[in-house]
C-alpha cells in the first residue's frame, strides 16, 4: 500500500469513524477557516456562522462559494449567503462534504457495487448588535444529514455566540457555544456522543503594525481544552491579505523523521485579494504525515 493509499485510509477512519461524535461539524469548507486553522474572528465572516454566529454582523451583502480538496479523494464545498436586513445581519449556508467511492466486496471477498459516504448540512443564522454596536450576539440553526451506502442519521444543529468589541484597545472577544445537537436518526448502536464545545477567541489589529493576531481556543463542557489556535492576517495592501495559523495540533503530528514536515506541521497558509465586486481566496494547510488541504474560494458582493 503507497503512501497516498494510507493518507487516504487514515483520512477516512478519522472523519468516519468519529461519526458517533459527530467531527464532521467541524470540517473546513472555505479558505480562511483553512488557511487560519479554523480560528475565528470578527474580522473574518466566512463560516462565522458556525463558528461564532455573532460575528456574522460585520457583514456586508456578500455570496461565497468554495471547494476544499482533503488528501485522496475527500472533498468539501460550501455555498454561503449573508444579507444584512434593517437591524439584524442573516445567513443561509448549505455545506457538502464527499468521503469518495469505495469498491464494495461480499463476505466472500468478491467484488460488489461501489458505494459512496458524504455529509450535508443546512443551516440558517441571525445576529444582532446591542449597545451601540460593541456587543453582538448570534444564533444558528441546521439539519445535518449523513449518509454511507444505504444507511444515514440526521442530526438538528445549533450553536450559539457572543461578540464583544473593545474599542479603546482595538480589539474583540467572543465567546460560543457550538455543536449543539439533537440526534433525530442514526445509522449505528454505538452510544451518541454530543460534541459540544465551547470556543474562546480574542482578536486584536495592532496598531504599528498591518497585522490582526487572533488566540483561539476550544474546551469541552467539562473545561477541558481541547485546542489552542494562533492566527494573523497581514494587510500587504488596501486589496491583498495574507493569513496563515497553527495550533497546538502540531505537537501530535510532529514525527520527528523529516524537519522541514515537522516544521510545517499543522501550519495554514493563504492569501485573498478583493476588488470592488469580488473577493477571491486561496488557501492550504500541510499535516504533519506529508497531506496536504487547498481550498479556493470566491465571494461576489450584492
Amino acid at each position: 500500500m503507497n503512501r497516498y493509499a494510507l493518507i487516504h485510509l487514515y483520512l477516512f477512519m478519522f472523519f468516519r469513524l468519529n461519526a458517533a461524535g459527530q467531527e464532521a461539524l467541524n470540517y473546513w469548507y472555505h479558505p480562511h477557516t483553512v488557511s487560519i486553522v479554523g480560528a475565528s474572528s470578527n474580522f473574518i465572516n466566512s463560516e462565522s456562522d458556525r463558528l461564532n454566529p455573532a460575528f456574522i454582523f460585520n457583514s456586508e451583502k456578500l455570496m461565497n462559494l468554495s471547494f476544499v480538496k482533503y488528501p485522496s479523494e475527500i472533498t468539501s464545498q460550501l455555498a454561503q449567503v449573508f444579507y444584512p436586513h434593517k437591524e439584524y445581519v442573516l445567513a443561509a449556508t448549505i455545506r457538502h462534504i464527499s468521503y469518495g467511492i469505495f469498491k464494495g466486496y461480499n463476505e466472500q471477498g468478491m467484488p460488489t457495487s461501489n458505494y459512496s459516504a458524504a455529509d450535508t448540512w443546512v443551516s440558517c443564522s441571525i445576529a444582532k448588535s446591542f449597545y451601540s454596536e460593541n456587543i453582538q450576539l448570534g444564533a444558528s440553526i441546521g439539519y445535518f444529514y449523513s449518509n454511507i451506502i444505504d444507511l444515514s442519521s440526521i442530526l438538528l444543529t445549533g450553536t450559539t455566540g457572543l461578540s464583544l468589541n473593545i474599542d479603546r484597545y482595538n480589539m474583540n472577544v467572543g465567546i460560543a457555544l457550538r455543536n449543539l445537537a439533537l440526534e433525530m436518526k442514526s445509522y449505528s448502536s454505538n452510544k451518541y456522543y454530543n460534541p459540544i464545545l465551547i470556543n474562546v477567541s480574542t482578536s486584536k489589529n495592532l496598531a504599528y503594525l498591518p497585522l490582526i493576531m487572533i488566540i483561539d481556543s476550544d474546551f469541552d463542557t467539562k473545561s477541558k481544552l481541547k485546542n489552542i489556535r494562533l492566527s494573523g492576517i497581514v494587510t500587504l495592501t488596501k486589496d491583498i491579505n495574507f493569513k496563515l495559523g497553527t495550533s497546538i495540533n502540531r505537537l501530535n503530528q510532529s514525527a520527528n523523521i523529516d524537519f522541514f514536515r515537522d516544521l510545517f506541521a499543522d501550519t495554514g497558509f493563504g492569501f485573498s485579494i478583493s476588488t470592488k465586486q469580488y473577493i477571491v481566496d486561496l488557501g492550504t494547510y500541510f499535516y504533519g504525515m506529508g497531506g496536504i488541504i487547498f481550498a479556493m474560494g470566491i465571494g461576489l458582493k450584492i
